[in-house]
C-alpha cells in the first residue's frame, strides 16, 4: 500500500529500500573469464605494443593514396571522356589530391617514427605517383595531352578518327 501511495504521487523514493523487494537484486556469479587475481601488465609489453601501434599507424598513413586508387578508377569510369566542365574539373582534382600530398610529405611523416618509415615513405611516394600515372592516363583519354605529330606540327595532319557515333 505504501508503494502504491508513492507511485499515486508521482514519485518513488529510490533512498528507502525494503527487504526482499525488487530494488535489492540477488548477488550474481563473476562471468566466465573473470579474474579477481588482477595482475598488472609489465611496462615492457606495454612499451613493445606501443611501438607495434606507431609502426601500425604509420603504415596505415602510408598507404593511404593507395587506397584511393579504386575509387579514382570508379570516378574515371564515371566521368567519360568528353570535353566539360564536370570531367575537367575531375581530372584537375586527380591531379591536385596527389600532387598536395607529396609536397606536405615531410608534415605527414614528421611526427611518426619506427623501422620502417623510408620503405613507409617510399610507398606513399609510389602510390602517389600511381595516382598521378592515372590522372595522365584520363587527360590522355580525353586527348587533352599532345601526343600527336598534328599537335606539334603545323602541316601535319589530324589523326583520323575510325568511327563517329552519332
Amino acid at each position: 500500500k505504501q508503494w502504491y501511495q508513492r507511485r499515486v504521487r508521482g514519485k518513488i523514493d529510490f533512498n528507502s529500500r525494503a527487504k526482499n523487494s525488487w530494488h535489492n537484486p540477488p548477488a550474481l556469479a563473476n562471468p566466465i573469464g573473470y579474474c579477481d587475481d588482477f595482475e598488472r601488465v609489465p611496462d615492457h609489453e606495454q612499451e613493445d605494443n606501443n611501438a607495434h601501434l606507431i609502426v601500425k599507424r604509420s603504415w596505415d598513413i602510408a598507404l593511404v593514396p593507395l587506397k584511393q586508387v579504386p575509387m579514382n578508377l570508379f570516378l574515371m569510369y564515371m566521368i567519360g571522356n568528353t570535353l566539360s566542365l564536370f570531367p575537367i574539373i575531375m581530372t584537375v582534382m586527380m591531379f591536385k589530391a596527389p600532387f598536395s600530398s607529396l609536397f606536405s610529405y615531410k608534415t605527414t611523416f614528421q611526427k611518426l617514427e619506427g623501422s620502417h618509415h623510408i620503405i613507409q615513405k617510399m610507398v606513399f611516394i609510389l602510390s602517389n605517383f600511381i595516382l598521378i600515372a592515372m590522372a595522365l592516363y584520363k587527360c590522355n583519354a580525353m586527348g587533352l595531352l599532345p601526343i600527336h605529330p598534328s599537335d606539334w606540327i603545323a602541316f601535319a595532319l589530324p589523326k583520323t578518327r575510325m568511327e563517329y557515333v552519332v
